[in-house]
């Protein structure tokens, strides 16, 4: 275990805001500013949710309105103009994106705003276009049941999903049809979940997801069924129960809530989940998921 303090948390996470903000207009790659901070590219973007309380890319879009909002009130281009310097598209995009935010469209932003009004609501990090200085991290309260255990190295057997998360079920039927007729499926088996991008970042139709099963005998790849070796060591390991869609905030509790005050960091290796029970017999309150996260003793 490494001497890891909120403190360091806190200097890393705004040494990576002010990066950000210096950056804005460029197309600020996830490994790059993850590396700014010395954070690990596999849980970066867990870590920026946890920690900014908003997820990575919805972070920059709204420094980008901010911006917009100020040269709205300040400098004389139009709102097409504006809203190209923003990053985005259309006209139309950017008008809805502004008015999600702000609650009126640009035009409209700018005849009733004078030079000196507020820019925007109140952030979750307390953070703004071009000031980092109130960063604050969410209060997650009490931090959640963690647990750190050694875990033995596990060779899996699995299908890659690419595509919304909402849609790996009929993933997991082909993957345990196939496993099935080979022999592969018995007692002590597990249904592991290793999930590899977060869809807050990457697009829903290119969000990529291994669904797997543990095996304990040699097992020849076929096709587009794999075979590969899930390293052990040391991992922070939470159990969430309950649907799966509210599996994003247990993983920002763990992040955020329990990572900075641990004295743990994190290692090179994707987190993974473990199914204990199945939605085709169990109730969405009633599912249990193991979080496994890998950290460095």
């Amino acid at each position: 275990m490494k001497p890891s303090t909120e403190r360091d948390y806190h200097e890393r996470i705004v040494r990576t805001l002010v990066y950000i903000q210096d950056h804005l207009d460029d197309e600020l790659d996830l490994e790059r500013v993850a590396s700014v901070a010395a954070f690990s590219s596999f849980h970066f973007h867990r870590i920026f949710r946890g920690l900014a309380g908003e997820p990575f890319k919805e972070y920059i879009r709204r420094l980008r309105l901010e911006r917009a909002a100020r040269h709205l009130k300040r400098l004389g281009e139009s709102v097409t103009e504006i809203a190209l310097e923003a990053g985005f598209e259309t006209h139309e995009s950017f008008t809805r994106a502004f008015g999600a935010m702000f609650g009126v469209s640009p035009s409209a932003y700018r005849a009733a705003h004078g030079p000196e009004a507020a820019t925007a609501p109140e952030s979750a990090s307390g953070t703004h276009y071009d000031d980092v200085s109130g960063y604050r991290p969410p209060d997650y309260g009490d931090p959640p049941p963690v647990e750190v255990g050694e875990l033995p190295p596990m060779r899996l057997v699995f299908l890659r999903h690419v595509g919304p998360y909402g849609q790996v079920g009929a993933t997991w039927g082909r993957l345990m049809g196939w496993a099935g007729a080979r022999g592969l499926l018995g007692p002590g088996m597990r249904l592991i979940g290793i999930v590899h991008d977060d869809p807050d970042v990457t697009p829903p139709d290119k969000v990529r997801y291994d669904a797997a099963v543990t095996v304990s005998r040699p097992v020849e790849p076929e096709g587009e069924f794999g075979v590969l070796e899930l390293v052990g060591g040391a991992c922070a390991v939470l159990t969430h129960r309950g649907p799966y869609d509210g599996l994003g905030k247990a993983y920002q509790r763990l992040y955020g809530g329990w990572l900075p005050k641990s004295g743990y960091e994190l290692r090179e290796a994707p987190a993974f989940e473990q199914y204990l029970n199945s939605p085709q017999n169990t109730r969405p309150e009633d599912l249990l998921t193991v979080i496994h996260v890998p950290v460095e003793r």
